[in-house]
């Protein structure tokens, strides 16, 4: 333990994702069942269940995170622990690059306020990209300025395009903002590296060649894959400020039918100090001359934020990971400078105490504000599968309907997942298209008797074990 104590920084980082992954554990269930997003990434690479419908926008990254679990077991308890535990490995590597970059307190205390957002707490554990995009942008920036020293050696430039890689795997759009931001720094002369822009270069062409082959075998070509990713997530010119403001108490998205309310005051507090922080690191570290150091994250943060504000027609708090992420940095900079203030430093100190107390409380509250409830409608899910089982469903099958994509996993079939029910008479296509190929059809909805006016003639079937709810089931027919 020699080393512990010759690098006490590094034995903070590692205490800070110790504790990470132990509150994920204890306060995040690991029993939590899959959400409607996870369903699909999770069911791509798991043997037992037929793939969902995979859309343009996605990519195949998240699925090679969870494939080493979910090839050997169905087990959500099982995956649930291997991300809070991969995720606390990730926290401490992404974070402890930055321990080459710039010794002392700066690096824990960045991972600290990062892995205390009940953003990072709940999305440690699911199945998601963004969360392992903030981490592949740390390392791709902390790997970026090694790189750029004299004498660096081979290593960084390694880790610089695993790193891009990674992020492209995960979520490409982000690792072309990441780049971008990356780039603009090789502008100034003193780090224009041949050996940088390579690793960026090869970083990008690595991370982007599974989206691309797949754009050309599934979407008819990359231009076609990326207008139909457009259109699904709504881009074009927006100004969606207001809705990530509204999403940061706790609903994990903003879109219509979802409405996220008003904004509460504590949290416009909270996000109205950001900015302020970010700025008082950087006038610290021009003051203390490691300017670069919190300026390339800062501007990193901020074009890995913008498209999300400005470019997408909805909010979800999760997109903006990455940002928070490298925006940490920064500020754990700036506090420590604050509290290097001597003739201040006991006022100064009370001040970043009651802040950070503030923050936990915070975070804590709406942690437990937003798991209660999911793991009571996840458990809904999982009742609802086991009652069609008991309904003698089986595969090749259909769940049509809500919640259809974490059903069905549970049930083993196919999945048609809809927001609003189509008011039509006649079956939807997919319905039909189904029963000609011969697939056992249901179709699940929550809270109403009659959810649609083509189910009249389908047997109705109460699930009353299934809560929150009352969830009910619809056979055609011709299963009765």
């Amino acid at each position: 333990m020699s080393w512990l104590r010759a690098d006490p920084w590094r034995a903070l980082l590692i205490l800070v994702a110790c504790c990470y992954g132990a509150v994920q554990l204890i306060v995040v269930s690991p029993g939590m069942g899959l959400g409607w997003d996870e369903s699909i990434y999770v069911s791509q690479v798991d043997p037992r269940v037929p793939a969902a419908e995979f859309i343009a926008p996605r990519a195949r990254g998240i699925t090679w995170v969870v494939a080493p679990v979910v090839l050997v077991t169905s087990s959500t308890e099982a995956l649930r622990v291997y991300l809070c535990l991969l995720s606390a490995l990730a926290l401490y590597a992404s974070f402890g690059i930055w321990l080459r970059v710039r010794t002392g307190g700066m690096v824990p205390l960045a991972a600290l306020l990062f892995a205390s957002l009940w953003l990072s707490l709940f999305y440690g554990g699911q199945a998601m990209p963004n969360l392992w995009v903030a981490f592949g942008a740390v390392a791709a920036v902390g790997c970026f300025l090694r790189c750029v020293r004299p004498g660096s050696g081979k290593a960084p430039a390694v880790g610089l395009a695993l790193s891009v890689a990674a992020v492209g795997l995960l979520r490409p759009p982000d690792s072309l903002w990441l780049v971008l931001a990356l780039a603009a720094a090789l502008a100034w002369p003193a780090w224009r590296r041949v050996k940088v822009a390579a690793a960026l270069v090869a970083g990008l062409i690595a991370g982007w060649a599974d989206w691309v082959a797949e754009a050309y075998v599934r979407f008819g070509g990359l231009a076609a894959r990326w207008q139909a990713a457009g259109a699904a997530n709504e881009t074009g010119l927006h100004f969606s400020l207001l809705e990530h403001a509204r999403a940061l108490n706790g609903p994990l998205l903003c879109r219509p039918p979802a409405h996220c309310g008003p904004i509460p005051l504590p949290w416009l507090l909270w996000g109205s100090t950001i900015p302020v922080l970010v700025l008082l690191g950087l006038y610290a570290a021009r003051r203390r001359g490691h300017l670069t150091e919190c300026a390339l994250p800062a501007l990193a943060g901020l074009l890995m934020g913008m498209p999300y504000v400005f470019l997408v027609g909805y909010a979800a708090p999760r997109f903006l990971l990455p940002a928070y992420a490298l925006l940490a940095l920064p500020i754990a900079y700036g506090v420590l400078w604050l509290l290097g203030h001597r003739p201040f430093r006991p006022v100064l100190a009370g001040l970043v105490a009651a802040g950070f107390l503030g923050q936990l409380i915070l975070q804590a509250l709406t942690l437990d504000k937003v798991v209660g409830p999911r793991l009571a409608k996840r458990e809904a899910d999982v009742e609802v599968a086991r009652a069609l089982s008991a309904l003698d469903l089986r595969p090749p099958c259909l769940v049509y309907g809500e919640h259809a994509a974490m059903i069905a996993y549970r049930v083993g079939c196919e999945s048609y997942t809809i927001l609003r029910w189509p008011q039509q008479s006649a079956a939807p296509a997919p319905i039909r298209a189904a029963q000609s190929a011969g697939k056992l059809v249901v179709a699940v909805d929550r809270g109403r008797h009659l959810a649609a006016p083509f189910l009249q003639d389908w047997e109705h079937r109460p699930l009353p074990q299934a809560r929150p709810g009352p969830w009910q089931a619809y056979l055609p027919r011709p299963l009765s």
